[in-house]
């Protein structure tokens, strides 16, 4: 009786599903987190990196301080001369609203900047020649209490912590501004200053005030204050435009209002020197309230000055108004204005008053509206009314008696130079008061202190961040390469789409890396069964055995050929440790490495690759010569041989068949390692012979299209593969639960697992037993897939 699985009949296999049937495998969170943890390795190895990079950016990185000065911005302080620009004693409006915005741009502006970077002469830049990436690290890890620090490995050229220079001055030819110079210190206090090209142009005493001709009308000049180096101590000198030097401080100087409306700015000013900080930031305050105090001061004298130009004038028209009033008293005598007389004079003063404020209004309207516009219309109109009552007015007083008109218009001088002198000298007394006492519109609350500690960086938010980003990165590279690998995750829905079953799920074996690292170079051979034979992965296989044994117990001899569809799927993995647990229970085991392209089995055996398979089919070595007995195996093998060009034809004239036929009447099993069906012919002309057929994918390097193909190119020459085996599935995958159990020996520790991990993987098989349950329909007939 033939075996239901005998490559001459009909194998019954699982009809793929219908596809618009077929439930889609859904994304859980649980899976999401089982990628994560399978790529737990990428993710720390990503977090290490990042995390070191940040800490030598952090060690590396020059340091930078921050110092900082609170104005306070007051409304205008010059309200004494309030009477001469507005009415009523009041104000403008613009001196009682918040001036915090413009006076934050007059703070940034070039002339209080430009006073600063001359105070500071912060148009020089000096800068030792520190060793290159660590030198600046290791001259700021040095005290300067403790003096000049000693070079290293006799590099005097590098300033390695301690040293000083000061320049007092420094001027080159504009065509050398912004051009890097080179001080070099020498002994007893002297130096040597070097040009762009490191030729030298002077050399002399600190304190000296030295000049050189270098073909150009401005000499170099430069007087060195303090200089503090061991000799032959390098230092960068540059001389920077008074704008450029601006423009940097700009943009290392920030203003901004503490909060709205509060009229309070914090004056902040970054930079590598905390001592000059301080210096600049105090200097930048000290200046804008200077300059805010000598304004309000200018403005007052000269207000002051035009009512001093003013006085004499009025002064000497009142003069003249009181001697013509005496006169005319002392001519005519004393002479009464009646009480008529008083309000027709005050009448006709009011409406001459009236009249002039109505034409400044009137000039003020035209020279922003048309002649045509209702305001100018109803001004003029107004005009026109004033006019015509002062004229009916004047009419009344000229019919008065002849003396008391001349009183009137005489007494009226004198009132009204009277009140405009006397104004006059009030006024010109406030802004006396004004310009002596003026304090500006700016107080400087707190002046900046020199920084302790620096601004930047900050270790703790940027190892923060490298921690969170690199987390970030490594999950993204995890989540990117299993995007890019080539597999399907749910092995069960697979049997239904290609047609074949699943024989075994073969799990990652560390041990079996290893010995792949070794393969070749070891003596021992590299078959995992013998090195450790409790093995996850040997534990899966030894499963495929008993399967194995169960669907071909009834042939006397049976033929095992195992491929793949690539190469790199772990067929020889399988077809070697599969062949040594069969020898295990005691059959007679034969191996054949018929790839005779490129089949490794001598070396995962430790043995030579001649002569072999290729030797025998093309005639050069008997059967006998061809077997190696492997006793510490239990197996015994044919490795490939020499290498040949025509492998598919020495297969097909090659008297395989006959081969086989008498090797089976000594062997229980020969299991046959065939190269890859898609790489070659030679795995469906081996098939022929056998009688089980499996295909050996590996977990990220299969799709089920790659699967269903290689099944079809067996089934195109009536070969009927009778099912796959997964191999070297990943702790982590979706299915990894179902296939990763290993059964210890109660003497072997076991690993030592958390609480959490262990209620993880309950928690991780419950969730896989309903995902299981919701994807997998019930065959028919269930018998049909052993």
């Amino acid at each position: 009786m033939k075996s239901m699985y005998s490559q001459n009949e009909a194998t019954p296999v699982l009809q793929p599903l219908n596809q618009s049937r077929m439930p889609e495998p859904s994304v859980s969170i649980r899976d999401y987190v089982d990628l994560l943890i399978e790529g737990r390795k990428t993710i720390f190895i990503a977090l290490c990196s990042v995390l070191l990079v940040t800490t030598v950016y952090l060690v590396l990185a020059p340091r930078t301080y921050k110092a900082d000065a609170l104005l306070r911005i007051d409304k205008n302080k010059a309200l004494l001369s309030a009477t001469l620009r507005s009415e009523n004693n009041q104000a403008p409006a613009e001196a009682e609203s918040p001036r915090a915005q413009r006076e934050v741009e007059i703070l940034r502006s070039r002339s209080v900047l430009g006073k600063v970077v001359d105070n500071l002469n912060l148009t020089i830049e000096t800068e030792p020649y520190f060793f290159p990436i660590i030198g600046e690290t290791l001259a700021r890890k040095h005290d300067a209490h403790d003096g000049i620090a000693d070079a290293w490995w006799g590099f005097s050229r590098w300033a390695w912590g301690g040293e000083k220079l000061k320049i007092a001055a420094f001027s080159v030819p504009d065509r050398y501004l912004e051009t890097e110079f080179t001080l070099i210190a020498l002994e007893a206090g002297r130096f040597q200053l070097l040009d762009p090209r490191g030729d030298e142009l002077l050399a002399g005493q600190v304190g000296e005030v030295l000049s050189a001709e270098i073909g150009e009308k401005t000499p170099v000049t430069i007087k060195v204050e303090t200089l503090e180096a061991h000799p032959g101590t390098h230092f960068e000198l540059t001389r920077r435009t008074a704008l450029s030097a601006i423009e940097t401080l700009q943009k290392a100087f920030a203003v901004k209002e503490v909060s709205k409306d509060t009229d309070i700015l914090s004056v902040e000013l970054k930079g590598r020197d905390p001592e000059q900080l301080a210096k600049s930031v105090n200097d930048i305050a000290a200046i804008y309230v200077n300059a805010t105090v000598n304004w309000e001061s200018a403005e007052a004298s000269q207000k002051l000055s035009f009512l001093e130009s003013q006085l004499p004038i009025v002064k000497e028209r009142l003069e003249k108004a009181e001697q013509g009033l005496s006169a005319y008293r002392q001519q005519h005598g004393a002479v009464d204005i009646s009480a008529e007389a008083e309000i027709l004079l005050k009448q006709a003063s009011d409406m001459e008053t009236l009249g002039i404020q109505l034409k400044q209004k009137y000039d003020e309207q035209s020279q922003r509206l048309e002649s045509e516009h209702p305001d100018m219309i109803s001004t003029n109109a107004q005009i026109k009314r004033v006019n015509n009552k002062l004229a009916a007015l004047e009419k009344r007083i000229k019919d008065l008696p002849k003396t008391q008109q001349n009183m009137v218009s005489l007494s009226r001088d004198v009132q009204v130079n009277t009140e405009l002198y006397t104004s006059l000298l009030n006024s010109a007394q406030e802004q006396r008061i004004a310009a002596a006492g003026s304090l500006g519109n700016s107080r400087i609350v707190d002046f900046a202190v020199t920084p302790e500690k620096p601004y930047w960086p900050k270790p703790g938010l940027l190892l923060a961040i490298a921690g969170l980003l690199g987390l970030s990165l490594g999950s993204a590279l995890v989540f990117l390469r299993h995007s890019l690998q080539r597999h399907d995750n749910y092995p069960a829905l697979l049997e239904y789409q290609v047609g074949l079953p699943l024989f075994a799920a073969i799990p990652h074996s560390k041990k079996q890396h290893k010995l792949g690292r070794l393969l070749g170079k070891d003596k021992d051979n590299g078959i995992l069964v013998s090195q450790d034979p409790l093995d996850i992965s040997v534990e899966s296989l030894r499963g495929l055995r008993t399967t194995l044994e169960a669907t071909l117990a009834q042939h006397e001899s049976k033929v095992i050929m195992v491929s793949s569809p690539a190469p790199g799927m772990g067929k020889s993995f399988v077809s070697s440790n599969l062949a040594a647990l069969l020898a295990s229970i005691k059959k007679r085991v034969l191996v054949i490495d018929a790839d005779m392209r490129n089949g490794r089995l001598h070396d995962t055996f430790s043995i030579g690759k001649q002569p072999g398979l290729s030797d025998l089919l093309s005639g050069r070595a008997t059967l006998g010569e061809v077997i190696v007995s492997l006793p510490d195996v239990g197996i015994d093998l044919i490795p490939r041989g020499n290498m040949v060009l025509n492998p598919a034809e020495l297969l097909v004239l090659g008297e395989l068949s006959e081969t086989l036929e008498q090797l089976k009447s000594f062997y229980n099993h020969i299991v046959i390692d065939s190269p890859p069906i898609l790489g070659a012919t030679d795995a469906a002309i081996l098939g022929k012979h056998a009688d089980a057929t499996f295909l050996v994918v590996k977990e990220g390097r299969y799709t089920a299209q790659e699967l269903e193909v290689s099944a079809r190119r067996f089934q195109q020459v009536g070969i009927k593969p009778n099912g796959f085996i997964i191999n070297d599935m990943k702790e982590g995958s979706s299915y990894y639960p179902y296939y990763g159990y290993a059964y210890q020996r109660a003497d072997q520790e076991p690993k030592d697992e958390s609480s959490w991990s262990d209620k993880y993987q309950a928690v991780g098989d419950w969730l896989g037993k309903q995902l299981d349950r919701e994807l997998l329909p019930v065959p028919a007939e269930s018998d049909e897939r052993v």
